[in-house]
Order: C-alpha cells, then sequence, then structure tokens
C-alpha cells in the first residue's frame, strides 16, 4: 500500500511537470506568434533551465534572440539546437555573416542549400549570399589599421554640416530627393576648389546615378553620366574627388557591396579617357550596413566617412580617422582580434592634440546630437550612444533592455488606460473585473521592470569584462 502511494505521488507529480512544461512552451509560442520577442525570450530562458539540451527550446529561444538581434547569443543556441530544424543553416549564414565569421557564413549558406529543391528559386538568392560572404572573407585579409579621432550620432537628414574639410577640397552639399517608387534618397552635390565642375547624384529612371558637368561663363554644360564603369543598375551616390582631381570615391548598394551602400573608389585614366573599375575599399570602412561618404581631407590628414551600422532608424554615426599615409594593415594571428578591428568594436585612438583646429570646429555642434540613453559602466564611464560599446556581447545585450522596455512603455499605456476606465465606471461587476486585470498587468509590469533592470546590470558588467580584457 505503501509502495502504491508513493508511486502514484511520483505519477501525480510527473502529470502537474508535464502541464507546467507544456503550459510555458505553449505561453513561449503564443509571444513570439505576437512578436513579443523579449517577452517569449524569458519563457523559453526558464524552460531551457530546466533541461538545456532540449532542441527544440534552443532553436525557439535562438529564433527570439535573432529577432531582438542579439547575434552571438542567437548563434549559441542555434548550434546548440542541431541539425533537426532545417532554417537553422540559413539563419546560421546571416548571423555568421553579421559577426564577420565569413567562412562559416558560406558553410552554413551550402549546407541550407542542399536541403532545398533542386528546382527552388530560393537557390539562386542564396548562392549571392555565398558570393557576398566569400568577398567579406577577402577582405578581411586587408584590414585598414586607421585610428579613431573622433565619432558623432547624427540625424541623417543634416550629417553632411558635421564633415569640416579644408575649402581647398571643394565644397559638398545635401538635399533629400523623392524617388518614382517615393523612396527618400540624398542628393549630394560635390564642387571643385575652382567651382568649375561639379559631381552630383541624381535619379532618371528610379534609381540613384552619378552625374558630371562643367561650369560654361554664366551657366552649366548638360549633365553627363559620369562613367558605364561607376553607374549600374543598382544605386551610386555620395561622390566626392580628392585634391589629384583624378581618384573618386562614391558609395554603390550593387556588385561588390556587403550590404546596402559599400564605400568605392576608382582613378581617371586619361589614356583610356574613362574611369577604371571601382575597388571596395574595405574594412573597417565598410560593413554588412550602409556606409557612405568618404571625404578624405589631405591637407588636415584627416578622413571622414558614414555609418549606419548598430544605429536607429533616422541616426547615422560620423567617424573622423587619420590619414594613414602609407596605408596601415592590421596584422594579427588571432582572427578575432581581427574582426573586431574589421566592425570597429576595437580602434586605436589617435592623438588629438594633432587634430586640435579640426576637433574644436566639430565639438560645440555635438550638441544636436541628443542622447539615446544613459548607462552607467563604471564610476568614470557613462555611455549616451549605442557606437560606443566596445563589447558586441553587452551590446546585444543593452538592445534587448531597449526592446524590454519599449513593451514595458506598451504596457503602462494599457495600465493607464484602464486605470482612466476604473475611475469611470459605476457597475460594481465590471469594477471588480477591471481591478483584477490592473492587478495582473502591474504584477507584469512590475516583473519586466526587475528584468529590465538586471539586463542593465548584465550588459554593463560584459562590457567592463570586455575592457578589462582588450
Amino acid at each position: 500500500m505503501h509502495n502504491f502511494r508513493f508511486l502514484l505521488v511520483i505519477l501525480l507529480s510527473t502529470f502537474i511537470v508535464s502541464g507546467v512544461f507544456a503550459q510555458s512552451a505553449a505561453e513561449g509560442e503564443n509571444l513570439f506568434n505576437n512578436r513579443q520577442y523579449a517577452k517569449a525570450k524569458a519563457v523559453y530562458a526558464a524552460l531551457l533551465k530546466r533541461n538545456s539540451k532540449d532542441a527544440l527550446n534552443n532553436y525557439r529561444y535562438a529564433r527570439c534572440c535573432y529577432e531582438l538581434k542579439e547575434y552571438e547569443t542567437a548563434i549559441t543556441h542555434f548550434e546548440l539546437s542541431g541539425t533537426r530544424y532545417p532554417l537553422t543553416t540559413m539563419y546560421l549564414g546571416e548571423l555568421y555573416f553579421h559577426t564577420y565569421r565569413f567562412a562559416e557564413s558560406v558553410a552554413a549558406y551550402q549546407t541550407y542549400i542542399q536541403s532545398l529543391e533542386a528546382e527552388d528559386p530560393k537557390i539562386q538568392e542564396f548562392e549571392g549570399k555565398i558570393k557576398t560572404s566569400e568577398l567579406g572573407e577577402r577582405l578581411l585579409n586587408r584590414v585598414e589599421d586607421i585610428a579613431i579621432i573622433d565619432s558623432i550620432v547624427v540625424n541623417k537628414n543634416e550629417f553632411l554640416r558635421f564633415y569640416k574639410q579644408s575649402r581647398e577640397t571643394g565644397s559638398v552639399t545635401q538635399e533629400r530627393i523623392r524617388l518614382i517608387n517615393k523612396q527618400i534618397q540624398d542628393k549630394i552635390i560635390y564642387k571643385t576648389e575652382r567651382g568649375d565642375r561639379s559631381y552630383f547624384s541624381d535619379s532618371i529612371k528610379g534609381n540613384m546615378d552619378i552625374f558630371t558637368s562643367f561650369k560654361l561663363l554664366d551657366e552649366w554644360s548638360k549633365p553627363l553620366p559620369i562613367s558605364k564603369n561607376i553607374n549600374t543598375k543598382a544605386n551610386e551616390n555620395y561622390p566626392f574627388l580628392l585634391l589629384d582631381g583624378l581618384t573618386l570615391f562614391f558609395a554603390s548598394d550593387g556588385e561588390g557591396s556587403l550590404g546596402g551602400y559599400d564605400i568605392f573608389y576608382t582613378r581617371y585614366s586619361p589614356p583610356a579617357k574613362d574611369y577604371l573599375n571601382p575597388e571596395n575599399v574595405g574594412f573597417p570602412f565598410n560593413s554588412p550596413w550602409n556606409d557612405y561618404m568618404m571625404i578624405m581631407d589631405d591637407l588636415q590628414k584627416v578622413g571622414w566617412f558614414a555609418s549606419d551600422r548598430y544605429q536607429p532608424a533616422g541616426k547615422i554615426v560620423i567617424y573622423k580617422f587619420e590619414l594613414n599615409n602609407p596605408k596601415k594593415y592590421f596584422r594579427s594571428e588571432d582572427a578575432e582580434q581581427t574582426r573586431l578591428v574589421a566592425r570597429l568594436l576595437k580602434t586605436r585612438k589617435a592623438d588629438k592634440s594633432k587634430f586640435k583646429n579640426v576637433i574644436e570646429t566639430v565639438s560645440p555642434e555635438k550638441e544636436v546630437a541628443k542622447e539615446e540613453f544613459v548607462v552607467v559602466i563604471n564610476d568614470s564611464t557613462v555611455y549616451h550612444q549605442l557606437d560606443q560599446f566596445q563589447s558586441m556581447k553587452a551590446l546585444e545585450i543593452f538592445k534587448s533592455c531597449i526592446s524590454l522596455k519599449d513593451e514595458q512603455n506598451n504596457l503602462q499605456n494599457e495600465l493607464d488606460k484602464l486605470r482612466s476606465d476604473y475611475a469611470t465606471i459605476e457597475n460594481q461587476e465590471e469594477m471588480s473585473k477591471l481591478a483584477e486585470m490592473i492587478k495582473a498587468k502591474e504584477k507584469l509590469w512590475l516583473s519586466n521592470e526587475a528584468l529590465i533592470k538586471n539586463k542593465f546590470i548584465e550588459a554593463s558588467n560584459e562590457e567592463i569584462k570586455f575592457i578589462d580584457k582588450n
């Protein structure tokens, strides 16, 4: 009889635990399907604490991290999920690519293609991704070692006013135009110092191309496409001509780009009377995001370029760097160190005393770039912008904080609405129902607030560990 009771208790416990697991898994799936990725991630994290090797929960946790752009964590859990889910290699291909593990990205995409039917139209798409990953792997062999003078996050629609190049380099102005597909693009107009020639971007057939025009007494010559070697079916934009009058920098999102706009350069060949085939300027100037508007000032020994890597919509970061003459390339046996330099997560700091005049012209205008947040890293370090994070893991944790904050704000709005409704209702039964809803949401709000606080601390600790290590 005693054994029977013991067995019954075991069976009941098993049923109860199984029911809780099933309920948690269903809750996680429901949250994920409703795009509440931060909350779904918390559910799957709890499930993984009970069984860290569960393939399905590792896969779903990884999916949540992927959607929250927590790339390193997503990679770890996709790898832990094994080979049961065919989409795993597709996601890993993208995640390896965005973390500059290009050779692994190629292998993952190749494995994914093998899982597709022979006539699947996605094969061509992923063969293109493999080609781009192979380009990234080649570019990792010549990562330029630049010293950063300064960086600043600004609004994209006015970014050019933060470039302070010498007058001798010519002038660059920015306009905003709407294309026939309703996209907003920058129209960039570069004029030489003498004001006798212009290089500018514009749209004729729905994409951006680069044109040139000469000053003829009181008017300009008819604009002509600059070169078939430069203009393609993709977008070409952001032209800038060096003082030598031959070397042209521009940005393109076409073939040879890692993703979005990449910066390219080319030289005019007088014998051929045309520009040579453009070359990608490589890392760390380019990235899988949009990178453009390279300006080099040989007189001040300073260069600028803009990028929206790790930035929210409408914001870009302008990097000001010391020109290398001749170029210096980063060399290390440690592949991870090379990737960090290529991603601008590890940089040399320039001697700012050599660029005092350049820095002074920019510093007062930093006030227009509003603080995005305040994160206390330690007693002497406070971050206000995403690009200040040096650790990618810390950055990803902090981005999850931002997602949680957004959900918390939505929850707060719901609470405010419920409390407002409660104050105007006289029916006792409806008041009781609203009171229960308010209590439930208040409990969730407090739970989320504690989670956000812990995540902020986790991000700070990861950043401190990275800084101490490097």
